[in-house]
């Protein structure tokens, strides 16, 4: 039996990933089936199952490879880069896809994670993961700055946190975001961190 090359592997699959991707942005995933997914790939459906064993690990998949990273926050080093980039993603939640399917989605994998174990536990590794870059970023700022006790400067990390998921979360359930007012309470929370006032963005 020949041996599977493993460059081709990975890139089948994320093949089938994008095209996954792409049918349950359109379809929901309710709606979707293993079948809509394999058309999108062009491939059969045979092939998905030698790559996932079901939608649901596709979900899986997809959640683990979704743009919540950290990252951006590890490259904040003032309070002026934190609060640039709270904005940058508060904005974010002002323009979901213009469809609303992205939004829609997003709410069936709330739903299916609290039935599913495996998707639970990537929906909250995602959580930990984003949590821990913005209180990092948070405590780093205020180091920097010399400014608030440890515990205070929790209580700013988790307050911006927040403020980026309720924004999400008013985003989903399409009720307004009021993006103005939470700008105003992270520039408010930030400029605790630091001696210098927090410029506002023109």
């Amino acid at each position: 039996m020949p041996k599977r090359d493993p460059g081709h592997m990975a890139a089948v699959r994320q093949q089938i990933l994008s095209a996954a991707r792409a049918v349950f942005e359109r379809k929901g995933l309710y709606d979707a089936s293993m079948s809509d997914v394999s058309k999108e790939a062009g491939l059969s459906v045979g092939s998905l199952y030698v790559h996932f064993r079901s939608k649901e690990a596709i979900l899986v998949a997809l959640i683990e490879t979704a743009e919540l990273s950290g990252a951006p926050f590890a490259a904040c080093g003032s309070a002026a880069a934190l609060l640039e980039l709270v904005e940058t993603i508060l904005h974010r939640q002002e323009a979901p896809d213009t469809a609303g399917q992205a939004a829609r989605t997003a709410l069936e994998v709330a739903a299916i994670a609290r039935r599913s174990p495996e998707v639970q536990a990537v929906v909250i590794r995602n959580y930990e993961q984003l949590r821990s870059a913005v209180l990092d970023a948070v405590a780093r700022v205020n180091a920097d700055a010399a400014g608030l006790d440890a515990a205070d400067a929790l209580a700013v990390g988790e307050s911006l946190l927040s403020l980026l998921i309720a924004a999400q979360s008013q985003m989903l359930i399409g009720v307004p975001t009021t993006i103005d007012t939470k700008i105003a309470a992270a520039r408010m929370l930030i400029s605790r961190l630091h001696a210098t006032p927090v410029r506002k963005k023109r």
